[in-house]
Parts: structure tokens; C-alpha cells; sequence
């Protein structure tokens, strides 16, 4: 059990874990003569979740629900590397991959999980009709070719296009396999009221919305990543998850010892300062930007408006309203520790309050904000604030993270600009210029913002054919250099993820993503 206080820098994370050893899961045991002293995890989410479909999971508490009830085919471990989940080995080029599926894997109902049922599970993913805006990412432009051979027990993925990072994207919680009983039932799928769906460790066994979520450890369950080292504890039996409790309020349950294992706001960390019964870690979670709507009748299709928006930015003042000082600058679209990210910030726009303006004097514009940026969404406050001092009005809308997902990119009519946190869990350049360029996410893309931006997908394309990194990253630097000189974003900082664990629980990042999936109940 590990009880100092570790705050993780940006530059560590990227090879760090939260608490203790990575681990291989084991099912739950007497764990010695006493055992653990609970069965049980509680733990918050920002909002109900919008969906219990993986495939179609927007917001942070839909990928953090999925981590639970599904499988992918590939995991993440420390140091950047993978592990298989339902894949025991796989092998790939920029244009195809071959995947080998375990064969003690089964579906909440005893179902097996062969490899036709993860190629339907995926073909059904990577459907355009599907409308899930991370099929993409994962497998690049174009319709990828997937087929299963059962005698075999291989998975192949053949890609229309190159795309190098597709195991990267195989990790993601969006690519889960849902089983047949699911996928014959989307409806019920989506609510979560089908158990025979679930192929991962836990089946949703209580429901109430905007109460509490209550997951159940499946006592069959055998498919747990095999990490390089293995975690410390044994799964929990039942994890509680309470919705849209405040911040604030969930760092006085963990000091109370009502919660478990919950992110808390940076403006509380003082408050386990020298508390030994705590562990306190920090870990980059998503790059922070303001992002414009630039589809036609937008006022953001006009560059200089863009840049004035740009103009009346100030990064440290964001941070410090939204994130008590404590996010991480960014220079670009992408944390600094993201490979091919810009090495300083010499590529933003200047502030320049007076010019701005000349330009924004007498404007009006609609935002959504979500209020998990920042106390009660602070952050999204700041900016309306940095506009009406520069005399454009900012009809600001408020809303949990769930309705914030749906508007931004269901609703493109309900907002001109926004604050947009870009959770870039496959850890790739390509992850976030996806959120500004392609297919917009009304027509099932990734694209938030609308506009196509044709040499932004020319530059992903480049680097996703070239040959050496080298290359790779003068792609990408290009990418960045011009989406930062059209102001297709303003970039902010790192949103830090500040997870407290009580002593007797422990969670885990690997490669600096936290995995509610390794939640585990130590000695």
C-alpha cells in the first residue's frame, strides 16, 4: 500500500503510474488471512453518462464506463508500449493488421468471443452509419476491410489509406467489443439494459440517473491484461459510480471516507497536503483550446475575428481561473510530450488587446461551455469575460459535460465558439488536428469545428506514409504551424487529471492515461 503524496510532472508522466507497480488482475481472493477490509469502490463521474454504447461514447464518463463493461483487442502499459486484451499477439504495417483473439474470452453471457464476433463488433464501430466521430482516429480516411477467420483465430484489418498509429487507436475505450445480444439491440444497448452486451470484467447491475451507477464484477471473467508487472490488490466486486457530485464536495467524501477513488479540483490538492491516508497524482488529461464553429454562417469563418478571439487570450490568467495555476502551457493543439509536438510557443498568436478590439467592438456570439472546465465552469467564464472586455457580447450556455458533447457536435446551430477539452488518449498529433480537419461530427466524423481544412488532412496524410520520424514530424510541424497562423484554435493548457486515492484503493495511468479498468482494493 503506497501512501506518500506523488505529483507527476508533464515530462514523467508520459512513463509514469499513479500509485503503485503495474499490474496483471487477478479475480478477487482471500488475499491472505484477512482479506481486503471491502469488496466495494466508490467513485464519482463529472455527469451521467450519454451512452452505454462504446462505439458511440463522446464525453469523459461514457469512455470512463466502457473502460468497465468492454474489451478491446490491445491495452496500454507503461513507457508507451502495449499489451494484449482480447488479442494475445498481433502484427502491422501502415496498411493492415493482423490480430491473433484469445480463446477463453466470453461475453457476460457465456457467449464465446471469437473473431467473428470481434470483426462485427469492429466493422459495426468503423461504420459511417454508426456516427461515431473516433473511427477515424483509429483507422484512418476511408472504410477499412475487416474479416475474421475462425479456424485460425485471427482478426485482419486491411486500411483503405496508410495509417500508422492504428494499434494505438485498437487500445481506445470507443473500440470495445460489444457482443452479438448488444449490436442486435441498440436501443437497449445504449441504455445499458442489455447484460448480454458486455464483453470486459464488470455488467451494469443498478442504473439510476443522476444518482448513482453500480457495476458487478463478473465471477467468470479470465481476460485480464497480462501488464509487464503486475497490480497490486484484487479487483473490487462492486464499483459505485455518483454522478455530478461537485468537486469540491467529492474532496470532502474522500476526507470523510465516503469515496474511494475520485479526480478532485486542483483547488483542493492542499487539503491531503501531508495526509499520509492519501495518494495524490496528477497527470496531463486534455489539452484545453478554444475552438471555433467555422461552417458556413458562422461568424468564425472570418480569419480576423479568429485572431482577434486569439488577441485577447491569456494563458496564465485562463490557468489560474480555471485550473488554480496548476494546468500545463500548451504551444500547440498537443501536450508538450506528445511526439512532434511544437518545442515552444513562438508559432501563437500575440496578445494584443487594443487591435482585438478594433475588430470585436459591438460583435455578439453564442457559446457552450461545459462546467467541468474549471469550478462551475470557470474557465468558459474567463473568456466571456476576456470578450465583453474587448466589447463583443457572449451569450454563454452552462451545461454538464454530457449535453456539452451532444451540443458541440450534434447541434453545430447552438454555439459559435467553445472551450474544448480534447482528451488525446492514442497520444498522436494526428488525434487532435482530427478534432479541426476531415469529416465533420454531424456526418459521423471527428471534426468539431466543420471546416475541412484540405492541407491539415494533406499533412496527416504525409506523415501517416513517411518512412522515418523525421519526416513524420515535419508533416505535423507544418500541420501545426498553420492551423496556429489561421487560428483555427486558440491553444490553452494541459487540464491536470488530479486523481485521490485513499489509502487501501489504487488506480493506474499507463503510458499517462488513467484506466478506471486497473482500479484495484489493496492491503
Amino acid at each position: 500500500m503506497n501512501t506518500a503524496r506523488s505529483v507527476l510532472s508533464a515530462s514523467a508522466v508520459a512513463a509514469a503510474l499513479l500509485l503503485t507497480s503495474c499490474t496483471t488482475g487477478t479475480t478477487p481472493s482471500a488475499g491472505g488471512s484477512t482479506g481486503p477490509s471491502t469488496d466495494t469502490v466508490r467513485t464519482a463521474l463529472n455527469s451521467d453518462p450519454t451512452t452505454f454504447n462504446a462505439a458511440k461514447a463522446n464525453a469523459k464518463d461514457d469512455y470512463e464506463v466502457a473502460r468497465f463493461l468492454y474489451d478491446t483487442v490491445v491495452r496500454r502499459d507503461a513507457d508507451g508500449k502495449f499489451v494484449g486484451g482480447l488479442a494475445t499477439d498481433w502484427s502491422a504495417t501502415p496498411t493492415e493488421a493482423s490480430l491473433t483473439i484469445r480463446s477463453d474470452a466470453t461475453c457476460a453471457d457465456g457467449t464465446a468471443i471469437t473473431p467473428s464476433i470481434v470483426a462485427q463488433s469492429l466493422n459495426y464501430f468503423a461504420d459511417p452509419a454508426t456516427k461515431n466521430n473516433f473511427g477515424k482516429l483509429v483507422f484512418g480516411p476511408g472504410q477499412p476491410t475487416i474479416t475474421a477467420d475462425d479456424a485460425a483465430g485471427k482478426v485482419n484489418i486491411k486500411l483503405a489509406q496508410p495509417w500508422s498509429e492504428l494499434v494505438g487507436g485498437l487500445t481506445l475505450a470507443q473500440t470495445g467489443i460489444i457482443c452479438p445480444a448488444g449490436l442486435a439491440d441498440l436501443d437497449g444497448l445504449a441504455k445499458g439494459s442489455v447484460p448480454a452486451a458486455f464483453s470486459g470484467p464488470y455488467t451494469l447491475t443498478k442504473a439510476s440517473h443522476g444518482v448513482t451507477y453500480e457495476m458487478t464484477l463478473r465471477s467468470d471473467y479470465k481476460a485480464w491484461p497480462k501488464y509487464a508487472k503486475a497490480l497490486d490488490g484484487v479487483p473490487a466486486k462492486t464499483v459505485k459510480l455518483f454522478p455530478g457530485v461537485n468537486k469540491t464536495t467529492v474532496a470532502n467524501q474522500l476526507l470523510t471516507s465516503e469515496m474511494d477513488v475520485s479526480d478532485i479540483a486542483p483547488a483542493d490538492t492542499q487539503r491531503f497536503d501531508g495526509n499520509k491516508d492519501y495518494t495524490v497524482s496528477t497527470v496531463p488529461f486534455a489539452g484545453i483550446f478554444v475552438l471555433f464553429n467555422q461552417r458556413p454562417g458562422s461568424p468564425f469563418t472570418d480569419p480576423a475575428l479568429r485572431k482577434a478571439v486569439a488577441q485577447v487570450v491569456n494563458q496564465q490568467a485562463f490557468n489560474a481561473a480555471a485550473y488554480a495555476g496548476k494546468g500545463i502551457a500548451y504551444n500547440s493543439i498537443v501536450a508538450p510530450t506528445v511526439a512532434c509536438a511544437l518545442p515552444d510557443n513562438s508559432k501563437l498568436t500575440k496578445e494584443d488587446t487594443a487591435a482585438a478590439k478594433a475588430v470585436l467592438e459591438g460583435k455578439s456570439f453564442k457559446m457552450v461551455g461545459t462546467t467541468s472546465i474549471g469550478p462551475n465552469g470557470a474557465g468558459s467564464t474567463y473568456l466571456q469575460e476576456a470578450l465583453r472586455a474587448a466589447g463583443a457580447t457572449l451569450d454563454l450556455k452552462l451545461v454538464d459535460n454530457g449535453t456539452w458533447a451532444t451540443m458541440t457536435q450534434t447541434k453545430p446551430e447552438t454555439w459559435d465558439l467553445t472551450i474544448q477539452g480534447d482528451a488525446n488518449f492514442v497520444g498522436t498529433v494526428a488525434a487532435s488536428l482530427t478534432r479541426i480537419a476531415g469529416v465533420p461530427t454531424e456526418k459521423g466524423g471527428r471534426n468539431i469545428g466543420g471546416a475541412e481544412n484540405a492541407e491539415v488532412l494533406a499533412d496527416i496524410s504525409t506523415a501517416q506514409n513517411a518512412s522515418d520520424n523525421a519526416a513524420r514530424c515535419a508533416a505535423y510541424t507544418d500541420a501545426q504551424t498553420s492551423i496556429l497562423a489561421d487560428n483555427d484554435i486558440v491553444p490553452l493548457v494541459g487540464e491536470p487529471q488530479i486523481v485521490v486515492q485513499r489509502a487501501g484503493f489504487s488506480i493506474q495511468a499507463p503510458s499517462g492515461i488513467v484506466d478506471y479498468g486497473t482500479l484495484r482494493i489493496t492491503k
